[in-house]
């Protein structure tokens, strides 16, 4: 879905129920290969920052390349184009994006605990307060030489096998080839489970599922703090599966499906369809997995 810059100034789009409806129509359509489209996409960048698009962010930014038929992931919003000399093209319509917050509260808002605590700190409480914002992708801009997507590959090459394994090897993480059960975390020994990687069919049908079973590794205390959440084991699998679709984008590799995620795509269809809160927990943890991950690569690079 679109809005015009020019008629989003007294207006409040909703891209949560945008996520909400597109979501809901690739799991539809698609079934349990609901992510491989947008995951091809890469990842969605910032023009001024250079920060890549986080959470529901990059799905809703990869949705709008994908379904445009659009060669770029790189986006700003009218001020950082304007900033950087470019204008936006006449009749372009721009995405929305959505970021959080932190706000100080009022003392008119404050409970009686937290005027006590006010009272001795003389630090106001804080919250988080969702804000939007209208970003154009770099085919919408006169004179703008933007770089072409490079559309993810389903065949790996040696290269980019080294990286993942690398990748994977920096976060530390225990795992134990010759299952007879398919893949599994198990938290009791904090170790995964995967079947040899001569049982796949493919070297990408393996690496999709060591990163998804390795987003499932995240959820400890120590790591993410997942568990403190007690999701139910399907909340769990899409967070999982979600989570293994920013890994893939981020890796830049494409995605295959979890031939067994078939039963959970129903209640996943209702649980998402009954609230937009129970989807945007599920891109905020997956991304939160994402983030403990990469760190893992840094503090890896500084002990060497």
């Amino acid at each position: 879905m679109y809005y015009d810059h020019m008629k989003t100034k007294n207006t409040k789009p909703n891209v949560m129920k945008d996520m909400q409806a597109n979501i809901i129509k690739l799991m539809q359509t698609e079934g349990d290969n609901w992510t491989k489209s947008w995951v091809e996409m890469g990842m969605p960048v910032n023009i001024k920052t250079k920060k890549n698009y986080r959470g529901g962010n990059l799905f809703n930014l990869n949705m709008q390349v994908k379904i445009n038929g659009w060669k770029c992931n790189q986006w700003g919003t009218f001020k950082q184009w304007n900033d950087l000399g470019y204008k936006i093209k006449k009749g372009s319509k721009g995405s929305q994006v959505y970021y959080w917050e932190l706000r100080e509260k009022k003392l008119a808002w404050l409970t009686e605990g937290e005027k006590a605590k006010y009272q001795a700190t003389k630090k106001l409480p804080t919250y988080l307060l969702q804000r939007f914002a209208i970003v154009f992708n770099g085919v919408q801009i006169e004179d703008f030489k933007f770089e072409k997507i490079k559309v993810h590959k389903t065949k790996l090459d040696q290269n980019q096998i080294v990286m993942i394994d690398k990748f994977i090897e920096n976060t530390g993480a225990h795992f134990k080839h010759g299952s007879q059960d398919g893949a599994y975390y198990e938290k009791l020994f904090d170790a995964i489970n995967m079947p040899d990687k001569e049982d796949f069919f493919t070297d990408l049908d393996y690496y999709c599922t060591k990163l998804h079973e390795l987003t499932h590794w995240t959820m400890t205390k120590e790591r993410t703090d997942r568990v403190a959440e007690k999701l139910d084991y399907a909340t769990e699998e899409l967070v999982a599966e979600i989570g293994s679709a920013f890994l893939c984008a981020y890796l830049g590799i494409s995605k295959t499906p979890r031939k067994d995620h078939a039963k959970y795509l129903n209640a996943w269809i209702e649980r998402i369809q009954d609230s937009e809160k129970a989807l945007t927990k599920a891109f905020t943890l997956a991304q939160k997995s994402l983030d403990c991950l990469i760190e893992m690569q840094v503090a890896e690079e500084k002990v060497a």
